[in-house]
């Protein structure tokens, strides 16, 4: 499989030094993560010894890759190049990061993705410029990409026609030649070295005249230098060619024996535009001021036939931008004039009348505008990774497209000026729907379809003057949450740090519209996490807010005055040693609330909140933790952070497993015992490389592991909607962890790639600890036989725990008198409780009855394993809580004995 990551053999786990009491420690080196693995402590006396644990690399096999697949990959930057009409306007192309996405000027519908195959590395470089091809006997588009190389596609069927190798290095700003349809105009620079930091004001470029061979080969001519260049555009007479960068213009007279005579500028106010009047002499440059200069420059006579530098020219002004101008285009017949800003305004200039027009209220800065060849339609490209297409005659809006706003705003170019619209809310699942929730606009979410690639709907949390010029004000929605049943979502916005608003928003059935209900002003002074109470009957709705600096979380309490009148009300504060609180999570019946202080982790009763009911702490060297999670249904937690995760037993009170590697992101699946892990590899200094795990709590061993090289900013489980596949009568498939789920997974550069499990069933191949599990029942063997493949030993047997062989005699007794009723929780497995369950209720009537009595270690083994016994075992007395109290050994196990005690009572 082309870029499978590779296990390499582990070396021989080295048993760290222990006292009576402590924990066995076992350490690998593995080459997928670089990590130490902590096993659960393992105490069995007098037993034969075990093997040791499998590797990851003997559990991960290259078939085992199949199980998991990359589905689509979705989001993208949209405008980070200027959109291309086809030569007969009825197509756009957008470059979506290395692919041409083709899209319909008339309804936005893209028709056809052309990404060549990734696999052999046609196209797998960033496309830096698109060109439309001049031929109108075809519909075909030239790219330019990274890997130093142009190519020639058909529109139509995604077929790639020609290729060339570029000798200068990478060609952006590439502009077609008016004159030659195999000829371009481009700013060329050499190919960066992998993980080199370019700074682009200090990068130089080569101007430089292509021309593409229909045999292959390539023809240049450099016609000037210029570092930091930012802008191309050549006149349509093919003799004059123009760049700026940030205070500088180059104007260049190309002349027909080769020779070329360069003028310069230096300029007071940075350039942001540039382009050529198609028919009078003109060279039209917009600043960071606003205004659009109109240069009588563009003569021969004028300039004269030396090079120049700062010479004086005629100059007149167009001011109507109150801030930077992004892009200015001229009509065909130039009588028009296209600008557009930060305003979010087109702005229609008739330059023989001096009237202007405008297309208003865009939703968010103008960066680009093109105009169809027919000169029929505006393509207007929006910071916001919007694309827009108005008709030319009515200016109204004929087609939209949006893209993913994080896309755009993780481009570099855009990095100063974002700084204060980061990423924060990570991928919140909308539990209804199941699109997925981040940050927006400033101010807004944004709503997104991970799985159909499209935007669904822009939330605003907080408005701001779109005018007022002002990057530091503008708002940032820190987090976003939402309730189970997605009737209620909780939001928290600031403006820089002076501000801070927590607002619950209430959705209405009839809009499908949330709707502000409640505005709480400066909550805790900075909110750090947020979590909405899984709904319990007869109980209201609760939501719990952590602290940035009164080192306190709250319980906010859902309030209803009449029938239609909700609002939320502080129900009470606590704290645990002045520490600050960095995380928070519930449990999934709600009977649980676990807060992060430090590296600590705390249980707390959320009706009550008077104390902490536990504190679990890993270790004193355990670092601020970042993050918590039930593990679906389970009796696990999960506590990570940027270099640390342990899985928390709560039945045992204990670590149960860790995972000590420098981790990226975390996601825990809300239903079923699933978690997502994106981790560093340690082996390398790129930080874009980087390694998906897919785990069970129940073991520290990845259930898939895959490669992922392009970086990893947040994950998600999102469910899907296919249908369940087929079983095969082969007993060692078992289902993938993504049968009905897709993992979702957000990179630095905006895209969204999508996995799920592989529709080939004849390809489903899973690792042997799956496969050993799933033939590990004896009832299973029982009715249809053993099995003739030997189960692999398991990797963390629970049998092996002595607080677990506790917890099993506990569950045991409360069975045969109470049935358990219990928070599920503190509970093991329901597969685990159904022998004794049905030998309880199956019990003879008369108590004196004896039947052959097993050991105590076997019948815990039997338990752990969910083994079946060939004759049915009854107890000849049922042990009591008092028996067992004066044997339990951890004051977890004795906090249970107490709540069975009072339940029997």
């Amino acid at each position: 499989m082309a870029g499978k990551t590779s296990a390499a053999v582990p070396s021989t786990p080295s048993k760290t030094k222990r006292t009576k009491n402590q924990p066995e420690t076992v350490s690998m080196d593995v080459d997928i993560q670089e990590s130490a693995i902590v096993s659960s402590p393992r105490r069995r006396k007098n037993k034969k010894a075990k093997k040791p644990v499998e590797s990851a690399d003997s559990m991960l096999n290259d078939e085992a890759y199949r199980t998991v697949e990359l589905k689509q990959v979705s989001g993208g930057t949209l405008t980070h190049e200027a959109i291309v009409f086809s030569s007969d306007s009825t197509l756009f192309f957008l470059a979506k990061d290395n692919a041409v996405a083709v899209y319909n000027v008339e309804n936005a519908e893209m028709v056809q993705s052309i990404a060549g195959d990734r696999k052999q590395g046609d196209q797998a470089a960033t496309i830096h410029a698109i060109v439309a091809d001049p031929d109108q006997s075809r519909r075909g588009v030239y790219t330019f990409s990274a890997d130093c190389r142009a190519r020639l596609w058909d529109a139509d069927t995604g077929r790639l026609i020609s290729e060339w190798r570029l000798p200068g290095g990478v060609a952006v700003y590439v502009v077609a030649d008016p004159l030659r349809s195999n000829a371009f105009y481009c700013a060329m620079r050499q190919a960066p070295v992998k993980n080199q930091t370019l700074n682009p004001d200090k990068v130089k470029y080569t101007v430089t005249r292509l021309t593409l061979a229909e045999d292959g080969s390539v023809q240049t001519e450099p016609l000037f230098k210029m570092s930091g260049a930012v802008g191309l555009c050549v006149r349509g007479d093919s003799q004059w060619v123009a760049a700026y960068g940030k205070f500088r213009v180059v104007l260049a007279q190309v002349r027909g024996s080769g020779q070329v005579v360069q003028h310069s500028w230096r300029m007071t106010e940075r350039v942001s535009a540039l382009a050529f009047h198609p028919g009078e002499p003109v060279l039209a440059v917009g600043d960071w001021r606003g205004r659009i200069m109109f240069w009588h420059c563009v003569d021969a006579e004028l300039l004269g036939s030396q090079p120049s530098s700062d010479r004086r020219v005629t100059r007149h002004a167009h001011h109507w931008h109150a801030h930077r101008v992004n892009t200015v285009a001229f009509a065909e017949s130039g009588t028009t004039m296209l600008s557009g800003g930060e305003e979010g305004v087109l702005v229609l200039w008739q330059l023989v009348t001096g009237a202007r027009a405008f297309v208003p209220r865009l939703g968010s800065d103008v960066m680009g505008v093109a105009i169809s060849p027919d000169q029929a339609h505006y393509a207007v490209t929006l910071r916001d990774n919007t694309v827009k297409i108005l008709a030319a005659a009515t200016r109204g809006l004929v087609a939209s497209l949006q893209g993913l706003t994080f896309a755009d705003s993780s481009q570099p170019r855009l990095a100063r000026a974002l700084q204060s619209n980061q990423f924060t809310t990570g991928l919140v699942v909308h539990p209804t729907t199941h699109h997925v929730v981040l940050n927006g606009e400033p101010g807004h979410l944004q709503v997104y379809s991970a799985l159909s690639d499209r935007h669904v709907v822009s939330v605003e949390v907080a408005s701001f003057n779109r005018t007022g010029g002002s990057q530091s004000r503008q708002p940032h929605v820190d987090l976003v949450q939402y309730s189970s049943d997605g009737a209620w979502m909780a939001t928290v916005d600031s403006r820089a740090s002076a501000e801070c608003y927590l607002k619950f928003w209430n959705l209405d059935p009839a809009t499908q519209k949330y709707r502000l209900a409640t505005r709480i002003d400066a909550p805790h002074g900075g909110v750090s996490a947020l979590a909405f109470q899984p709904p319990r009957a007869g109980h209201p709705l609760l939501c719990v807010t952590t602290g940035r600096a009164d080192a306190c979380f709250r319980i906010w309490a859902l309030q209803t005055r009449g029938t239609d009148h909700h609002f939320w009300t502080c129900r009470s504060t606590a704290r645990y040693r002045e520490q600050f609180p960095r995380a928070v999570a519930f449990s999934a019946d709600g009977s649980t609330l676990a807060v992060a202080f430090g590296g600590a982790v705390t249980l707390w009763d959320p009706e009550t909140c008077l104390t902490p009911a536990a504190v679990l702490v890993a270790s004193a060297q355990t670092p601020a933790l970042s993050g918590l999670a039930f593990v679906g249904e389970s009796s696990y937690l999960a506590a990570w952070s940027s270099t640390r995760l342990d899985m928390w037993n709560l039945l045992t009170g204990s670590v149960w497993w860790t995972l000590a590697m420098p981790l990226l992101a975390v996601t825990v699946h809300p239903r079923i015992p699933l978690l997502a892990v994106a981790a560093l590899q340690a082996s390398t200094a790129d930080p874009l490389d980087a390694s998906l795990l897919l785990l069970s709590p129940e073991s520290p061993n990845p259930l898939v592991a895959l490669p992922h090289p392009t970086g990893v900013e947040a994950l998600a489980f999102v469910p899907s909607s296919s249908t369940k596949r087929s079983s095969h009568s082969n007993a060692k498939q078992l289902a993938d962890p993504l049968d009905h789920n897709m993992l979702v997974v957000l990179t630095p550069t905006g895209l969204l790639n999508v996995y799920g499990a592989n529709d080939n069933d004849n390809k489903e191949i899973v690792s042997k600890q799956s496969s050993a599990v799933a033939m590990s029942s004896a009832t299973f063997a029982n009715i249809f036989g053993k099995s003739k493949t030997a189960p692999a030993a398991a990797v963390s047997s629970t049998a092996a725990n002595a607080h677990v062989r506790q917890a099993m005699r506990l569950v045991r007794s409360a069975v045969q008198s109470a049935y358990v009723n219990a928070p599920y929780h503190v509970l093991p497995p329901v597969s685990a409780l159904y022998d004794q369950f049905v030998t309880a209720q199956m019990h003879p009537t008369t108590l004196d009855t004896i039947v052959t009595s097993v050991s105590e270690d076997a019948e815990d083994t039997v338990m752990a394993d969910v083994e079946n016994v060939e004759e049915p075992v009854v107890m000849s007395r049922p042990a009591t809580v008092d028996d067992l109290w004066s044997e339990a050994n951890s004051d977890f196990i004795q906090s249970i004995c107490s709540g069975f005690q009072a339940k029997t009572n």
